[in-house]
């Protein structure tokens, strides 16, 4: 008796902690019209850049007078543009902890990045639901933070602010945002 108590208490749990009734399968999502594809981006690019060169989602070009990559992985629905700002053995502490800052306050959309050696300028997005606007605005901020690495390591004129660290009293691990 009390072994049916329990394996119906047991049961009782799992319902309450799974949730009563059969689970419902996700529902796949119908394409937007206005999914990004391989071929709308390269479009796009032939408008805004120079010297395309690649295919089927792997370009190399300049924009802004800086050299860049996009790459894509269909099977992954993701994409990313990358433009080398120099070696990383180059860069020293103080410029590390600076992109590092950045990253969070500054950098917007687009981010600094290290990979096999380099540092790079990068904006990682999903694939198709990234519009013409935020591709133009990638584009730009990726070109800004190559231009302006080792002053003011910014996307654009738009920043969060720094907070000022807690006194040295005060610091432990809790964040001060």
């Amino acid at each position: 008796m009390a072994r049916q108590i329990f394996i119906g208490l047991l049961m009782l749990t799992e319902a309450v902690l799974l949730g009563a009734g059969p689970m419902e399968q996700p529902k796949a999502v119908p394409p937007r019209p206005d999914t990004m594809t391989i071929q709308i981006l390269q479009g796009l690019l032939k408008e805004v850049v120079q010297d395309l060169k690649g295919e089927s989602g792997q370009w190399r070009f300049t924009y802004a007078e800086v050299d860049m990559a996009i790459l894509t992985s269909l099977a992954h629905d993701r994409m990313r543009i990358i433009a080398p700002v120099g070696p990383e053995a180059d860069v020293t502490d103080q410029q590390r902890q600076r992109m590092l800052a950045v990253n969070f306050h500054s950098a917007l959309d687009a981010r600094y990045a290290t990979s096999n050696g380099m540092v790079y300028a990068a904006y990682l997005h999903p694939l198709s639901p990234l519009q013409r606007d935020e591709v133009l605005s990638a584009l730009r901020q990726v070109a800004q933070l190559v231009k302006t690495f080792g002053a003011t390591y910014s996307s654009s004129d738009l920043s969060f602010g720094a907070p000022s660290p807690p006194p040295r009293s005060d610091q432990h691990k809790e964040p001060y945002y």
